[in-house]
């Protein structure tokens, strides 16, 4: 940076601008006009110089450059730090960006609103929570708390709109019409969106395409469809995702495959998991592309490295059934114990087998009896069919035993013969509870007239025991 000399400094001062104001000011247009061109790294340290100087948006600046990691090594403390004094300052993108991260989960720390006690900005009601729906997790920040802190997302959304920010309304939409039913104006929520979208936001667009999909309808999908092209042309992944459900619904009018599978490879290429699953079903099935199971495997895998369980599980899928992909048990039980870990019933099933048979995994009765009871108390009715057997041969502990006696009584009473045998089995060798010969035996007899073959043979065997 050019130094002034003295003189000039002192002439500067005279008249109340100090040379400095002017060499930061220089600092910050430099290290812009650097950024514009992607040089990050050059750009860095010159919107560090204007920051430390006190310039707000160099502050902003440069907590961009932390959180996104441009320039620098990411640092989410240090892009608050600076984030915060350019926000306090009254920097408007820097009062949204906090807006953004609150909602998004990141801790504010000291930079939450002082004097102001949860939920003290939002309407009483009724206590709930809400979704992401508009705010794609691909652009999330990874250092994000799985709970959205909405107090200080509310009160630097409220900030920023008082000082002009379209955005910040969007963002403050989303929490009264998707956010806990204790904040919700649902209202006020709407009439947001319809600002932000008509001053040309994408999310707004996005937001109010949602209220107009919400009433339901052609009419209204075809309101929709205008705002979605819009913000999806800005690179919303959401809206490109909403794009493809609309085309392969046919809600607006028209089922067109083919253009579902374009928005929803748009939306998987921006990072957005459930398109990324959507676009992999198209490619297995060949639905509106050509089938292509190994790409679909490849989109597929990285919604379930995103966390998403039905991904996962389908992913292990492939590699056990016939026709799929090379069969590989092994890669199938890593994919099934991702998806169950993430609470897919189904995958706990099928990865209970491969434990119970040794399938690809060493044999390990404890831990299939693990799983095939998760996926039982998932509604998995082959699952328990499976810990019911385990039950009767006396494979598994007290407590899944339990479990499994629990399970046969519920179905018993609802009419399920074969769940009436199971349960007189149980209570006649008093597994998963005390023996009672009586009741098991009343169980049998039940069993028996609904028309279950082993119980009748059972009754008749104990009537005519020669």
């Amino acid at each position: 940076m050019t130094s002034f000399p003295p003189w000039l400094n002192t002439m500067l001062t005279a008249v109340g601008v100090p040379a400095v104001r002017i060499s930061r000011a220089k600092a910050l247009a430099r290290a812009k006009a650097l950024a514009d061109r992607d040089a990050n790294c050059d750009a860095f340290p010159f919107f560090a110089r204007a920051a430390r100087a006190g310039l707000p948006e160099a502050c902003y600046r440069l907590g961009r450059c932390y959180l996104l990691g441009l320039g620098v090594p990411p640092s989410v403390g240090e892009a608050l730090r600076w984030m915060g004094r350019a926000a306090e300052a009254g920097e408007v993108a820097a009062q949204t960006q906090l807006g953004a991260l609150a909602l998004q989960g990141v801790q504010l720390g000291a930079l939450a609103p002082r004097g102001v006690q949860p939920g003290a900005l939002a309407p009483r009601g009724v206590t709930g929570r809400g979704g992401y729906g508009l705010f794609d997790r691909a652009g999330l920040w990874d250092g994000g708390s799985a709970e959205p802190d909405y107090d200080s997302a509310e009160y630097w959304c409220r900030r920023a709109i008082a000082a002009g920010s379209v955005e910040a309304k969007a963002l403050l939409a989303f929490i009264l019409t998707d956010g806990p039913e204790d904040r919700r104006d649902r209202a006020a929520g709407d009439r947001l969106y319809r600002e932000a979208a008509e001053a040309g936001w994408s999310r707004g667009q996005l937001g109010l395409a949602t209220i107009l999909l919400r009433q339901g309808g052609q009419n209204g999908a075809e309101q929709a469809m205008p705002l979605l092209r819009s913000a999806a042309a800005d690179g919303v992944a959401v809206a490109h995702h909403l794009l493809g459900m609309l085309a392969e619904s046919g809600a607006a009018g028209t089922v067109d495959f083919e253009a579902a599978a374009a928005s929803y490879k748009d939306a998987a290429c921006l990072g957005y998991a459930p398109a990324q699953v959507r676009y992999g079903f198209a490619l297995m099935h060949g639905r509106g592309i050509a089938c292509d199971l190994f790409t679909a495997e490849t989109w597929l895998r990285r919604a379930a490295l995103a966390g998403d369980a039905q991904a996962a599980a389908v992913v292990g899928s492939l590699y056990i059934r016939t026709g799929g992909l090379p069969a590989n048990h092994a890669e199938a039980a890593v994919w099934l114990r991702r998806a169950a870990e993430g609470g897919h019933a189904g995958a706990a099933r099928v990865l209970g087998r491969l434990l119970l048979l040794g399938s690809g995994v060493p044999l390990d009765i404890a831990d299939a009896a693990h799983w095939l009871r998760v996926a039982g108390d998932g509604g998995e009715a082959a699952a328990r069919a499976d810990m019911v057997r385990l039950a009767l041969t006396g494979l598994v502990g007290e407590d899944d035993r339990r479990a499994v006696v629990e399970w046969l009584r519920a179905d018993a009473l609802a009419g399920d013969a074969a769940a009436q045998y199971d349960l007189g089995l149980c209570l006649t060798q008093g597994i998963g509870a005390a023996p009672d010969w009586m009741a098991g035996l009343a169980w049998v007899g039940r069993a028996a007239e609904g028309g279950h073959p082993a119980a009748a043979e059972m009754l008749g065997e104990l009537a005519d025991p020669v």
